[in-house]
Formats: structure tokens, C-alpha cells, sequence
């Protein structure tokens, strides 16, 4: 009895985590940029006067932040560092740079190029538009009246283009998808595509 409640709960556990929908979420409305897995875990780009943005991580019990910016002027720092160490080692001169040399792409690479391009485009494909909205304002009269009846046009379900006058300038774009989803894709992806990548 108990080896079942342990096997539901796990093969709950298994559903949830295939089924449960991740999603990127995007307002300049009210400055909210994040990517969320639904119970799993969250993940904040959050803007910042000083370090331009920084990045909040949340899981279960747990958060941490991220400062992506400070960490690439620190490894640049230290490249460039290295760099002078290096020339002053080889008594090279600091402006003088080596001749590189050009790697030809061959046919196998161009292969597995378009073999994941394809992969890339389908998953692209099956991300689910939950919400779409542009609301502009390009600040001439004019220009504004011939991008409603174009506008007009692409207005559909979850797609919502407007024109204002009042020099607003905001998006508002939700997109999901599941690992369901994914996988689903990938195995259609391996089955059609068997005998290119026995190829590779």
C-alpha cells in the first residue's frame, strides 16, 4: 500500500513537472521581464539605475541574485590584464596582434547547421502566444493614422496592435510552452530526421 501512494505521488510528480507550463512574460508598462516555471522556479530581470539590470533567482525556499553586468567589467578587467602580462612575458608589442587564421566550414558542419536550425524553427513554432500587445505612439499625426488600418490587420485573439497619441510606447508579451511539448517535438524531430543524423 504504501510502495503505491509513494509510486502516485511520484507519477504525479512526473506529470506536473511535464505538463505544468513555463513562461516568459514581458510588460515596459511596469518594468517586469521574467521567465517562470511554474512552482519551480522564477527568474527576475530586474532594471537597475546602477547596474543597468540585475538578475533575481527564485526556487523553492530559496532566492539569489545575479549581477551580470559587474561580472562581465570584471572578466574583461582581468583579460586585459592578462593580456599586458602576456606581451610584456613574449616581449610582444600591446597594439600588435597576432594573424589569425580562417577556419573553413566544411560540409558535415553545414549539415548539422541546418539540422538544428530545423529543431530551432519547430520549437519556435510551438510556443504558445498567450498575449501580444503593442500599444505606439510615433509622435507624427500622420504616421500614426497609416499604421491603423495596418494594424487592424495582424488584431487577432491574443494579438492586440494600437495606435496612441499621447507619446506612449509599450509591449506586453506573454509566451508559453511544456517540457511535454518539447519532447514531443524532439522525438517527431529524431524519427523524421533519423537517417541525416546517422550522417553526422
Amino acid at each position: 500500500m504504501v510502495l503505491l501512494i509513494i509510486s502516485v505521488i511520484v507519477l504525479l510528480f512526473i506529470a506536473w513537472i511535464l505538463f505544468v507550463p513555463f513562461r516568459l512574460y514581458i510588460d515596459t508598462t511596469i518594468n517586469q521581464y521574467y521567465f517562470e516555471w511554474l512552482g519551480l522556479i522564477k527568474v527576475n530581470f530586474i532594471p537597475d539605475e546602477v547596474e543597468i539590470f540585475f538578475i533575481k533567482i527564485k526556487v523553492p525556499f530559496y532566492h539569489f541574485d545575479i549581477y551580470p553586468i559587474r561580472k562581465l567589467i570584471v572578466e574583461e578587467i582581468e583579460k586585459e590584464e592578462k593580456k599586458t602580462e602576456k606581451n610584456k612575458l613574449n616581449h610582444e608589442e600591446p597594439g600588435k596582434k597576432k594573424k589569425r587564421r580562417i577556419r573553413r566550414i566544411n560540409k558535415k558542419e553545414v549539415r548539422k547547421l541546418k539540422l538544428f536550425s530545423k529543431l530551432g524553427w519547430r520549437v519556435f513554432k510551438s510556443l504558445r502566444l498567450k498575449k501580444f500587445d503593442v500599444d505606439i505612439d510615433t509622435g507624427d499625426v500622420i504616421h500614426n493614422a497609416w499604421l491603423i488600418p495596418v494594424f487592424v490587420q495582424f488584431n487577432g485573439r491574443n494579438v492586440n496592435f494600437r495606435v496612441n497619441y499621447q507619446g506612449v510606447v509599450s509591449i506586453v508579451l506573454i509566451i508559453e510552452n511544456s517540457i511535454f511539448r518539447f519532447l514531443v517535438i524532439l522525438m517527431k524531430f529524431l524519427y523524421l530526421n533519423r537517417r541525416e543524423l546517422k550522417k553526422l
